[in-house]
């Protein structure tokens, strides 16, 4: 009865594991892959097809070894946790001499997967040895697919929101240790798996590397990032260059902390085009804080009661905190920042409308990148507009946004690459423009944004510089009149950027 409990425990370790691994690789090249949606598949292909080839490789051990016994299992998940520590050590290597590669950490996770694939014929092998019945092969099964299951939720859940992805990796090698030292019955193995359980505690010690390693040419050549911020939801990157602080969201671009139009460093004026386009806005919904730059800007609104920001990552709140320019946010009682998707709340709160609604969402080609450029989610947003209200959003260069936004609204505009949509007609006048530069203060201080009046001269100036193009006006060929949906995201892969 011991045995066929310990062959349960053996099975639910081998499954949970195995994905466990699985997901922390795949959080590792999709980083490195920008999180182009192509990065799962080619995760979970390589992943399967190790998987496969272990499998096969333990169908031949078991052929060769008819008395299989636990301790044998133990043998192997031994091998597995120290090979894991091996790739671990190997990919920190050879990232911080090299140029890192997607099908380098292909191979590891091949790898990976080959070893621990071998355990799982010889979990049957053996487990149908203490009792050939059906009830027994169904068990066995039930609780490797049970672990497989588990695995997901616990790490992608829970862990990653308490460590970080390379201590959850190490964590990962401790526990299949310790599987190991379960299963083994001769002292001798018990006290050498044991003695190799302290190696990934001594690993944990060390601080995160993996990350910074991977992302060492993201921004420019050789420049490591001066901090990283990490949780479930994905990992933020902080350089500084010539004093600006640059964010990348998951290893892609994101945005600078500015807030001043004269230095523009990150196309800031477009936040002020939109401020000053409907200064008597009251409701203002802003989906994506990043580095709170955009939604800084729009505070200094005159008129507003109440701005919304929509963020799914928690972690965007800490950073802010650091930086003086924007974390004024958190201590506006008019500032109302709610960590969750901004489709979900939309959905939820249907019943409030807005004056502005201002999205500076990420590259159209990042997965699930439809989900915030789509006629769906359009629609979804226009019928939280008031009459005179208008949406701003940032197409990252995708010109089928253009069409697409054109669907649902009777005016869409080009500005830069982003799209202006509204219920009716829109243009640029650099008076009015200026005037309502002069009416922007902090809320906090009520200093005024700008000194006087040649300086909102001059900023209005900026944002005139670039023309308002009417959607009659944009050159779209053909492939661009293509309207983006949430069936067929066309952005992420019909015209995304791949592997």
């Amino acid at each position: 009865m011991k045995n066929n409990k310990l062959i349960f425990i053996i099975s639910f370790s081998s499954g949970f594991l195995s994905l466990a691994q699985e997901i922390i690789w795949m959080r590792y090249i999709s980083f490195l892959g920008m999180s182009v949606p192509q990065t799962f598949s080619f995760t979970l292909a390589i992943f399967l097809m190790g998987i496969a080839f272990g499998a096969h490789v333990g169908k031949k051990i078991c052929k060769n070894n008819k008395n299989l016994k636990v301790d044998y299992l133990g043998n192997v998940f031994f091998i597995a946790g120290i090979i894991d520590i091996l790739l671990i050590i190997f990919v920190y290597l050879y990232s911080h001499y090299l140029t890192p590669s997607i099908l380098i950490l292909g191979l590891c996770v091949f790898i990976c997967a080959a070893v621990r694939g071998i355990i799982f014929p010889m979990i049957h092998h053996v487990g149908t040895k203490v009792s050939k019945t059906g009830a027994q092969i169904s068990n066995v099964y039930f609780s490797n697919v049970f672990g497989s299951a588990l695995a997901p939720l616990l790490i992608s859940f829970f862990a990653l929101d308490f460590f970080n992805t390379q201590q959850v990796y190490l964590i990962i090698c401790l526990l299949t240790l310790v599987i190991a030292v379960l299963c083994q019955k001769k002292l001798n193995m018990k006290l050498l798996s044991l003695s190799f359980v302290i190696v990934p505690f001594v690993l944990m010690l060390l601080p995160e590397k993996i990350f910074h390693e991977l992302s060492k040419n993201s921004y420019q050549l050789n420049l490591y990032p001066n901090f990283i911020l990490e949780n479930k939801h994905g990992v933020i990157q902080v350089y500084e260059n010539n004093k600006d602080q640059i964010v990348f969201g998951a290893n892609v671009y994101d945005g600078k902390l500015n807030t001043n139009i004269f230095h523009n460093s990150n196309g800031i004026d477009r936040a002020y085009l939109i401020a000053t386009l409907n200064p008597k806005a009251e409701n203002i919904l802003v989906i994506g804080l990043s580095t709170g730059s955009w939604a800084k800007v729009l505070s200094l609104m005159p008129n507003i009661k109440k701005m919304t920001i929509i963020e799914i990552n928690p972690n965007y709140i800490e950073l802010i905190k650091l930086y003086p320019e924007v974390g004024g946010l958190l201590d506006d009682p008019r500032v109302e920042i709610v960590i969750d998707d901004g489709r979900k709340w939309l959905k939820k709160n249907n019943n409030i409308k807005f004056d502005t609604i201002l999205m500076n969402t990420t590259w159209h080609w990042r997965a699930y990148g439809s989900n915030l450029l789509s006629k769906n989610f359009v629609e979804i947003i226009s019928q939280r507009l008031e009459d005179n209200a208008l949406v701003f959003y940032n197409t990252t260069e995708s010109m089928n946004a253009f069409s697409t936004a054109k669907t649902v609204f009777p005016y869409v505009y080009q500005y830069k690459f982003f799209v202006l949509g509204a219920k009716h007609p829109q243009k640029l006048d650099v008076d009015t423009i200026a005037h309502n530069l002069c009416l922007m203060k902090d809320p906090i201080t009520q200093k005024s944004t700008f000194n006087d009046l040649n300086e909102c001269i001059n900023a209005a100036h900026i944002i005139y510089s670039n023309e308002l193009i009417p959607f009659d006006k944009i050159q779209l060929s053909p492939r661009y009149k293509q309207v983006i949906t949430d069936d067929n995201m066309i952005t992420e892969f019909k015209y995304g950027k791949g592997l």
